[in-house]
């Protein structure tokens, strides 16, 4: 697989796109998620003008030639009006959802997982003696700490942070950020966070500011496999089988020392150590919950 080298500019661009996004009132960061969720789906790649990007927007998700525009009150009739005055797509449809039926909809409470307390932002935390807080907003994306991977990536990590406290990371597929986070908290000078949902990126940046983690997360949209190259002391990666095992396949994503695969379900694990077994790494151990796995590795 080839990869096209990337320039500082390059970088500096997603760093300002993603983390300096401003909200637009104090109050919108201490509310709890919506009760609703109203889906716009709509043939063509399409960005929101400013008139319906307010508070109540709550990303856009693009797959193949299909745009998804999230809101938290109802935009039927606004973005109707809109596609037929530009022409930018054609409406399909409206999805209304409970916020509960969404993937990363389930309640969220504080809990303490590998020597961390993560609470919600609309909460008064409340952190048990020495146990570092990090303050979270599940948004629309993954990793509010609940899920098995989840856990799993970050006992890991407090176990390579124990034996070998890595200096850079690199975080492919960070969802809300919840492992960048958790790697600083830990000690990680910098990471560089790789995410190609905009629903997740813009939750991501949101977490970094919650936790004024600006100066050490680098929050990079794009697709986890254009980034592999990028040196680090440690590789995290909890994201889709199809992207381990692109990933494995990179001559230069082997330039770190430590590395944490997770996002493996079943039998996808022995798919995933049969690819493994090719290359210069070595398993050290796996973690499994609820037929999920995880996998440590270092060259």
């Amino acid at each position: 697989m080839k990869i096209a080298p990337l320039s500082l500019n390059h970088f500096r661009f997603f760093q300002i796109h993603s983390l300096n996004e401003k909200p637009k009132t104090k109050n919108l960061l201490k509310m709890p998620p919506p009760e609703k969720i109203y889906v716009y789906e709509i043939q063509g790649k399409v960005y929101p003008p400013e008139s319906l990007s307010g508070d109540d927007f709550l990303g856009c998700w693009r797959e193949a030639d299909y745009s998804y525009l999230f809101y938290s009150q109802p935009k039927e009739g606004p973005v109707q009006t809109w596609l037929q005055a530009t022409s930018a797509g054609q409406y399909s449809s409206e999805t209304v959802l409970n916020y509960a039926d969404w993937e990363a909809g389930q309640p969220f409470k504080p809990m303490s997982c590998a020597g961390l307390h993560f609470s919600p932002i609309w909460e008064d935390p409340a952190p048990p003696p020495g146990e570092p807080l990090i303050r979270m907003e599940p948004g629309l994306a993954f990793g509010s700490g609940y899920h098995p991977t989840s856990r799993l990536c970050l006992n890991f990590l407090r176990r390579v942070f124990e034996e070998d406290a890595p200096r850079e990371v690199l975080d492919l597929g960070t969802g809300t950020g919840i492992l960048s986070l958790a790697a600083v908290a830990m000690g990680a000078r910098r990471v560089i966070a790789v995410e190609y949902n905009e629903l997740a990126v813009r939750t991501a940046a949101r977490n970094v500011r919650h936790n004024h983690r600006e100066k050490e997360i680098l929050l990079i949209q794009g697709d986890a496999r254009d980034f592999a190259l990028l040196p680090g002391d440690l590789a995290l990666a909890n994201i889709h089988l199809d992207v381990l095992l692109d990933l494995v396949k990179i001559p230069e994503f082997y330039q770190k020392k430590w590395y944490i695969f997770s996002g493996l379900l079943g039998t996808q694990m022995e798919r995933f150590r049969q690819a493994l077994a090719h290359t210069p790494l070595q398993e050290i151990a796996y973690l499994d919950e609820n037929m999920w796995f995880a996998v440590l590795a270092r060259h």
